[in-house]
């Protein structure tokens, strides 16, 4: 009888341990929402496929943020036609670009290049975070193995307006598919695959990838 015993504890215990490890989705996206807003910097890269080629806009960009919220990197856009690298710095709520074939940075507005403010990005409110809390019908998928990390996936619908506020452009009367990547081990927010009518007559994709959480960077105005 207390070799029974021992045995129903064991298996309790053990059951027990696999029902606290399992988390839903949004459990899983909130988890990573509060390591990311803890993060005090990150690098982002950001890629795209199938704009139209009749359209100006970004296609990628790549630099490191902080909450304050500010940023700084490269930009890929595309400007009356033609296809440039742009350096950028964004803080204090202001865009600051500098143009291929100048030498200094100046002013610009984020929405004459149909781009996000890349500072805004890096919000604690309003940012990226924004996203995860304002995704419905969440479903798990498959773990996928992308660089050196193990990513469980996870899917869902986010609407027109919140992706539109964030980037500056979409249909904000559409919704839009969204799958996250976040590592595992770890729970970092590693990816963010945006697809839907970001212009139109198109379908179009934004992939967001975020890493070097909490490597020093320095930004200032410029």
């Amino acid at each position: 009888m207390a070799l029974v015993l021992l045995m129903v504890a064991a298996l309790t215990g053990c059951s027990g341990s696999n029902s606290a490890q399992a988390t839903t989705p949004s459990q899983q996206l909130a988890a990573a929402k509060a390591k990311l807003d803890a993060a005090t910097s990150m690098h982002l890269t950001l890629r795209s496929s199938g704009i139209p080629a009749s359209v100006n806009g970004a296609l990628g960009a790549d630099g490191s943020g902080t909450h304050a919220p500010a940023f700084k990197g490269t930009l890929d856009a595309r400007i009356s036609g033609f296809e440039a690298k742009v350096d950028v710095v964004s803080i204090d709520k202001l865009l600051y670009v500098k143009l291929p074939f100048t030498t200094q940075f100046v002013q610009a507005d984020p929405k004459t290049y149909n781009a996000p403010d890349p500072a805004q990005l890096f919000a604690t409110s309003g940012g990226i975070t924004s996203l995860l809390t304002a995704t419905t019908n969440l479903v798990e998928g498959a773990k996928i193995r992308v660089g050196p990390d193990v990513l469980q996936t996870i899917t869902g619908t986010l609407p027109g307006a919140t992706v539109a506020r964030l980037l500056n452009i979409g249909d904000a009367t559409q919704t839009f598919h969204v799958t996250y990547g976040i590592t595992d081990p770890g729970g970092q927010l590693r990816t963010v695959t945006m697809t839907g009518p970001f212009y139109q007559g198109a379908t179009s994709t934004y992939t967001l990838t975020l890493d070097q959480y909490g490597a020093p960077v320095e930004i200032s105005k410029p």
